[in-house]
C-alpha cells in the first residue's frame, strides 16, 4: 500500500490577511526604512490594547509614542479602507485585533520586516521564508511558534521577547540565525531543528525549560553570556563544526548532554586553541554545577585538543595520560596495563629462575606492587640476590611504572565514584 499523504500547499503571503495587515502601506524593499516604519506603526496601534506597562517601558526608547495608543473610531475606518485597497479584488477579511496571528503554511517570496512588531500569539508553523526574515525586537505577547518552518535566508530574532513559550521544533535554518539578546519567559523548544549556517544565541535568557535535543549544528554556535534558568537538554544534539562557546554563560544544574555528538579532533593548532577554550569553559561550568561525569567528559575533550595545540613532543605527557587511563575517566584501563606489566615482566626473569613461571610471576608482581609494601610477602631475599645488575634495574623500572598505574587506578576510582 503506497503512502498517499502529501505536504499541504503553501499559501502565498499576498493571500494571507495578517501579512496584508503587516504590510498595509506596501511591501518595503531593502533600505526603505520609512515604509517599514509606517507599516509597523499601523500594526502596533491596531494591537495597542496588548501593550503592558512593562512592554512600554522596555520599548519606550525604540518605538514612537503614538505606537502605544489605540486607533480612534475614525482612524480605524481609515485602516479598514486601506486594508480593502491592499487586498484589491480578492475577498480577504481583515483580521480582528483579538484574533491570533495565523501565518501558518505561508510562502514568503520576499524579505519580510517584522522588526519591533507586537505579535500577540503568532503562528508561522510550516511556513517558508525564501529570503531574509527580520523579527528583531519583536514582542510575542503570548508566545509564538515557528515549528517546522523553513528559513532559506538569514533569520534575525535579535532582542525578541517571548512572554510565554517559543517553539522552533523541526525548523530549518539554511543560512545564519541570530537570537542574540532574546528573552523567553517560559519554555523554549528547538528540538530537531537544523542550523546549516552559524547560530548566535549570545545573551539569550530562557526562564524555564530549554529543549535543544536532536538539534543539528552544521556550523559554529555561540551561547556567550546566555542564561538558562530551568532544565536544559542537549541530548543527542550534534555539533559538526566546532564545540559550542559558553563563555560567560550560566547553565542550569539540570543540563543534560546524553549521546551528544561532538566535532572531530581539530585539524590545526589555531583550531585547537578555539576548541580547547570551548571545552575548558564547559568543564568549569560542569564543575560549578557539581556534574562530575560531564566535567570529566569535557576535560577529556580539552586534553585531546591540547594534544594538537601542543604538538607531538610537548604533548607526549597528555598522550600517555590518555592511553593509560583515558584522562582519568577509567580505572579499568590502568588495571589492564598493570596486569599486562606483571605478566610480561616475567619474561626477563625466566633464564635466571630456570623458567619457573609461578616463581617469575611472583617476582614480577612483587616489583610492580612494591609501593604497597608487599615485596617481602611475594618473594624471598635469596631470589633477589640472584638477580643481575640489569635485572635489578628492570625491577626498579617495574616499581616506578607500577606506582604510576596504581595512582591512575586510584584516580579513576575517585572520579568514577565522585569522591573529592
Amino acid at each position: 500500500m503506497t503512502n498517499t499523504e502529501t505536504t499541504p500547499a503553501l499559501t502565498p503571503a499576498e493571500d494571507n490577511p495578517w501579512y496584508l495587515l503587516a504590510t498595509l502601506y506596501g511591501v518595503p524593499e531593502k533600505g526603505d526604512f520609512e515604509l517599514q516604519k509606517r507599516n509597523r506603526i499601523a500594526w502596533n496601534r491596531y494591537y495597542a490594547h496588548l501593550w503592558t506597562a512593562e512592554d512600554r517601558e522596555r520599548l519606550k526608547d525604540v518605538l514612537e509614542e503614538m505606537e502605544f495608543s489605540k486607533f480612534n473610531h475614525i482612524d480605524l475606518l481609515k485602516i479598514k479602507n486601506l486594508f480593502s485597497k491592499r487586498a484589491g479584488l480578492r475577498r480577504i477579511r481583515m483580521p480582528a485585533s483579538d484574533e491570533f496571528v495565523d501565518l501558518n503554511s505561508t510562502f514568503f517570496d520576499k524579505k519580510i520586516y517584522f522588526e519591533f512588531y507586537s505579535l500577540k500569539i503568532s503562528f508561522f508553523e510550516k511556513s517558508k521564508f525564501i529570503d531574509d526574515a527580520f523579527f528583531k525586537g519583536s514582542l510575542f505577547n503570548m508566545g509564538g511558534s515557528f515549528a517546522s518552518a523553513n528559513f532559506s535566508g538569514n533569520a534575525d530574532f535579535r532582542n525578541t521577547f517571548f512572554e510565554e513559550d517559543a517553539s522552533f521544533c523541526g525548523t530549518i535554518f539554511s543560512k545564519n540565525s541570530y537570537f542574540n539578546g532574546t528573552s523567553i519567559i517560559k519554555n523554549s523548544f528547538f528540538s530537531s531543528a537544523e542550523f546549516a549556517g552559524s547560530a548566535d544565541f549570545s545573551g539569550v535568557n530562557i526562564g524555564e525549560y530549554a529543549d535543544f535535543s536532536h538539534v543539528k549544528f552544521a556550523d559554529s554556535v555561540l551561547f556567550t553570556n546566555a542564561e538558562f534558568k530551568g532544565n536544559t537538554s542537549f541530548e543527542q544534539c550534534t555539533f559538526n563544526h566546532s564545540p559550542p562557546m559558553f563563555h560567560g554563560a550560566k547553565l542550569h544544574e539540570g543540563t543534560m548532554w546524553n549521546q551528544a555528538t561532538w566535532p572531530q579532533r581539530p585539524k590545526n593548532q589555531n583550531e585547537a586553541k578555539t576548541f580547547t577554550h570551548a571545552y575548558e569553559r564547559l568543564k568549569l561550568e560542569m564543575d560549578r554545577l557539581k556534574k562530575h561525569e560531564d566535567e570529566l567528559m569535557f576535560f577529556a575533550k580539552e586534553m585531546e585538543c591540547r594534544l594538537v595545540k601542543d604538538g607531538w613532543i610537548k604533548g607526549l605527557p597528555i598522550r600517555f595520560y590518555g592511553i593509560l587511563c583515558n584522562y582519568g575517566q577509567s580505572y579499568e584501563v590502568p588495571i589492564s596495563w598493570l596486569l599486562l606489566l606483571i605478566v610480561l615482566g616475567t619474561l626477563p626473569f625466566g633464564p635466571t629462575l630456570a623458567w619457573d613461571f609461578p616463581h617469575a610471576l611472583g617476582v614480577s608482581a612483587a616489583n610492580t606492587l612494591a609501593s604497597l609494601g608487599l615485596r617481602k610477602e611475594l618473594v624471598d631475599a635469596a631470589t633477589l640476590k640472584q638477580l643481575s645488575g640489569w635485572l635489578a634495574a628492570f625491577s626498579g623500572v617495574q616499581t616506578v611504572l607500577g606506582l604510576i598505574l596504581l595512582f591512575l587506578i586510584g584516580l579513576g576510582l575517585r572520579n568514577r565514584f565522585r569522591m573529592k
